[in-house]
């Protein structure tokens, strides 16, 4: 999205930079009507104009979708892109009005509460084979709890040397705002 959405009863910070003019990195934040929050973080494998070609359709089908349980949303998406020549790594996270969270993963790297990594189930890719069953893990966040989504991009972020950010690096600015986590990664070397 060009503006952050509305999203009330949640603040909510992001940024996306691509690093090519066309990206395969993807987020969709859309409130429920039972006032909770549903966000969806993805990253086609590639770069360029076929890499974009598959955030369109996920995207597409992501908007088409009623559905707010994240396994059935990764199941779905699944089968969008079986049969593609990539495959996609995707986080589904479900915020209930009530602080509960439901989160399911599908090879996506993993989120921060309060700048603990949170240990999900393993998961399939998107579009690696048909019929996958994805896992679903439960939070609970308190008033004033931060959860912290990323793609592969941040940590992944090279120097001229090789020597990669990496995910402790994540972990120590996991309670920095979005703004300074991106701009860290790429004054760092961020390919991605």
């Amino acid at each position: 999205p060009r503006e952050s959405p509305n999203t009330p009863g949640f603040d909510v910070d992001t940024v996306y930079n691509p690093a090519a003019e066309v990206g395969g990195d993807f987020f969709h934040i859309k409130p429920t009507g039972d006032g909770g929050l549903l966000v969806v973080l993805g990253d086609v494998a590639g770069h360029g104009l076929q890499a974009a070609m598959n955030v369109s359709m996920l995207m597409g089908a992501l908007r088409r979708a009623p559905q707010t349980n994240p396994s059935k949303i990764l199941a779905a998406l699944n089968e969008v892109l079986v049969g593609n020549s990539s495959f996609t790594t995707c986080q589904v996270a479900y915020f209930q009005p009530d602080g509960g969270v439901t989160v399911a993963t599908a090879g996506h790297p993993p989120p921060y509460l309060n700048s603990q990594e949170i240990e999900l189930p393993g998961g399939l890719p998107l579009g690696v084979t048909p019929h996958v069953a994805y896992e679903e893990t439960h939070l609970y966040l308190h008033p004033g709890d931060r959860l912290l989504m990323i793609s592969d991009g941040v940590p992944e972020a090279r120097k001229s040397d090789g020597e990669l950010f990496g995910f402790d690096r994540v972990r120590n600015l996991s309670g920095q705002s979005a703004f300074f986590i991106a701009d860290a990664a790429k004054a760092f070397g961020q390919e991605d």
